[in-house]
């Protein structure tokens, strides 16, 4: 998309045209444009005191392209396609219209979730976790050689089995379930016996792991960030749990196991973890870097984005390390990794390479991590959305095997 200025990191400004300014990229009149809304699909926005619409640049953009807006944006078909949740743009995620970049600055992921879920007067992080279910030392001496991720899927269900709140389906019990699955994975991803209560979740992996303020408040981004992808795969499993009425535990099981798709760079998290082992253990940081180049491996952690342009996520968190890290020499020694493969490979660092770099500084393990700690909020707003708002799919399937 050329534009002479880009829009600010993480803002709306750019994202919107005028009516006058989107007749004039398509070539035709205002009424014409007015059509469009309806039957292409345009979609149109109306700021509070505003008189006049704005128009989605991108939306306008594919059209001057020739591309058919309600096919670009059918991303599931048979399931739903349309979601109220997260607008993925140039300039990075927007949950309910809020920048997830902005929210970052300040913003909790109970607080993020309370936005995402909608819960207006109500807070589903008032109530206290669940209790502990019966025999649970003996449950948990027998997961304990499992990694973090098989424990959540193994133990989820016999929490959900102990709380007889996991099974109201209505908004307040469906949420509540939510918080619930939120903290039990907390507690389950940094091996703890019990759920946080009345601490916010940033503070209490801060709190369990003794990491400092400062990768506390580097955490918490990340889990704000991480919240949601819009129609993720993993997310459009949750979905279809949800369609059938399951309830939140289920719906998050059903994304945790999807989520380790080997089709899904989800699984990069492994690989992640190897090389951020290497650069701690090298005498030199940049060295893990020069192997890979000359024995022509590909450097893991550089050149993904779910977006169209380079992952503003990425951009965010990592000036925000450089920020709040910049006087250690652990992170110096990092720093100087990721600037020699970012010049090698002219990308920057993916948001989930510098978040697993987070991860480990805590010392959480890979493959429960604090990205899917923070999707589990977005997986609950989506299966509340798909189960509160749309009826119960049944598909049909053309059969194309042998005939009898």
């Amino acid at each position: 998309m050329n534009r002479e200025t880009p829009p600010e990191l993480g803002s709306s400004s750019g994202l919107y045209m005028t009516a006058e300014e989107a007749a004039r990229a398509l070539n035709v009149s205002v009424p014409t444009l007015y059509t469009y809304v309806s039957r292409k699909n345009i979609r149109a926005h109306r700021p509070r005191g505003a008189r006049s619409s704005r128009y989605l640049r991108s939306d306008i953009e594919q059209l001057k392209a020739g591309i058919s807006l309600g096919s670009s944006r059918d991303a599931s078909p048979g399931l739903t396609n349309s979601s109220a949740i997260t607008l993925m743009t140039e300039a990075g995620s927007f949950y309910r219209g809020v920048s997830a970049v902005h929210l970052a600055e300040t913003a909790s992921l109970e607080d993020v979730s309370r936005l995402l879920w909608q819960c207006e007067d109500f807070d589903p992080f008032e109530q206290t976790a669940a209790k502990l279910p019966s025999r649970w030392d003996a449950l948990q001496r027998a997961s304990a050689d499992c990694s973090a991720l098989d424990r959540a899927t193994m133990l989820l269900p016999v929490i959900e089995a102990a709380n007889p709140r996991a099974y109201d389906l209505s908004k307040q019990g469906f949420l509540r379930s939510g918080a619930d699955v939120l903290r039990w994975f907390a507690a389950l991803m940094l091996r703890q016996e019990a759920p946080p209560d009345g601490v916010p979740l940033h503070r209490y992996i801060a709190m369990t792991t003794r990491c400092g303020a400062k990768l506390e408040d580097a955490l918490r981004r990340v889990l704000v960030l991480s919240a949601d992808q819009g129609m993720h795969p993993s997310t459009y499993v949750v979905r279809a749990a949800a369609n059938t009425g399951a309830t939140p535990y289920r719906c998050v099981i059903a994304g945790l196991s999807a989520a380790t798709g080997k089709r899904l760079p989800a699984v990069r998290a492994s690989a992640f973890a190897r090389f951020l082992a290497e650069i701690d253990a090298a005498a030199d940081p940049t060295e893990p870097v020069r192997t890979r180049v000359r024995e022509s491996e590909e450097i893991p952690g550089f050149g993904y984005s779910p977006f169209e342009v380079p992952d503003p996520r990425a951009a965010a968190l990592w000036g925000s390390l450089r920020s709040l890290l910049a006087s250690e020499r652990a992170f110096s020694r990092f720093e100087r990794a990721v600037e020699l493969a970012s010049d090698l490979t002219g990308k920057l660092p993916d948001f989930a390479f510098l978040a697993a770099y987070v991860n480990r500084r805590i010392g959480a393990e890979p493959d429960a991590n604090l990205v899917r700690l923070g999707r589990i909020a977005g997986w609950v707003a989506h299966a509340w959305e798909q189960q509160s708002e749309l009826p119960l799919v049944r598909w049909k399937v053309n059969y194309n095997g042998i005939l009898p």
